[in-house]
């Protein structure tokens, strides 16, 4: 018996693997891919008037990243941009701008910021979306506090900074309430296994740390932002700095900068993904003995507008009989720009024609030689 093969159609190539195979059909996952676009949609209305946005993720997370590089794509269609990383320290600078300027690659920009020992994390995780910012020319800041000066808030609290110290972020605003319990919580996570001593100084010194860190990043945004007020910041922050927009958005606050934004990724149900850019016709289809199903449809794709749903099986494109979804893929991606595509499906037993409008294809030169050819 033939395996179920599942797919994402879209212009020029295929969505496959488990990801695609775990693809949800259920109610749920459309109303989350709604919530997903909506979020994407309410974004590029307001960023007009953004100075800063802020783009939280959790750092291990490869679907954050990924959601971080889609925003990034639609912004910069729209706003100038700088692309502002709590991932490197303020004093790093100059190593970010001979990368800015392609006097470096990225292995050297990795290996001169010490990555290992600043961040830790898995560097390939970023990869992406600093070979997008050269390759758009996106320039990148350096955001956080200095290691040494971290530490030393560590161990002795804010006062243990000096004047001068505290002359370059002022007197940061304190946690609130809400701040402080999730920054607890945190620290308790911290403590070595077993030991059930509350430390009380301990704690505060740990709050200290991270307000410390969120007035230093948000001192570099303001200031990144009065030098030059044109282009968009987004900074890519941990989820933990700006939720309930306390941590980064707070410090912002105190220091007049209002025109802000602060974001998570929309959660997803398990097998949920939202369709690739250049998605033409925008639905996950399904190969069995017994014909090409569709088992997801994205919210403002093409297949939406025309009325395709989940559950319907397709006879024929453009009046010839399909059997796979590979037949249907290669009819969508070659379909030329500007004409209508033709599908006709089957629902709850009756026959439907569906006239859709696609988007453009990436590949105009090949659609206007070979119209809607089957594999």
């Amino acid at each position: 018996m033939l395996k179920p093969s599942l797919c994402l159609l879209f212009a020029g190539s295929l969505l496959s693997g488990p990801q695609a195979a775990l693809a949800e059909t259920s109610k749920d996952c459309q109303t989350a891919l709604a919530a997903a676009a909506l979020q994407q949609s309410d974004l590029l209305q307001r960023a007009p008037e953004l100075a800063v946005l802020m783009l939280g993720e959790i750092h291990i997370s490869s679907a954050d990243h990924e959601w971080q590089l889609r925003t990034l794509e639609r912004l910069s269609l729209q706003r100038q941009l700088v692309l502002a990383l709590e991932m490197i320290p303020t004093a790093r600078q100059p190593v970010l701008n001979r990368f800015n300027n392609g006097d470096i690659d990225l292995a050297t920009l990795l290996k001169e910021v010490d990555w290992a020992s600043i961040w830790g994390h898995d560097p390939e995780l970023y990869v992406p979306l600093l070979r997008w910012a050269r390759l758009k020319r996106v320039p990148l800041l350096a955001l956080n506090a200095e290691p040494a000066l971290v530490r030393q808030v560590r161990q002795g609290g804010l006062a243990a900074l000096s004047p001068a110290q505290l002359q370059g972020i002022d007197q940061p605003a304190p946690a609130s309430q809400a701040y402080r319990q999730r920054l607890t919580i945190s620290w308790r996570a911290h403590q070595p296994l077993g030991d059930s001593r509350n430390n009380a100084a301990d704690l505060e010194r740990f709050i200290d740390s991270q307000v410390l860190r969120d007035r230093v990043m948000a001192k570099r945004l303001v200031a990144a932002h009065r030098l030059n007020p044109q282009p968009l910041l987004v900074a890519l922050i941990g989820a933990g700095h700006m939720e309930g927009n306390d941590g980064v958005p707070q410090q912002l606050r105190q220091l007049v900068l209002k025109q802000q934004l602060a974001l998570k990724r929309p959660l997803l149900p398990d097998g949920c993904v939202p369709p690739p850019s250049g998605a033409r016709l925008g639905a996950f289809l399904e190969s069995d003995p017994s014909g090409v199903w569709v088992r997801q449809v994205a919210p403002g794709s093409a297949a939406a507008a025309a009325g395709l749903r989940p559950g319907d099986r397709i006879l024929e494109l453009n009046g010839q009989s399909v059997q796979r979804a590979g037949q249907v893929i290669r009819g969508v991606r070659l379909h030329p720009d500007g004409v209508q595509l033709r599908l006709t499906i089957e629902r709850k037993g009756q026959r439907i024609q569906l006239d859709l409008q696609l988007p453009a294809s990436n590949e105009p030169a090949i659609a206007a030689r070979d119209n809607g050819a089957n594999a």
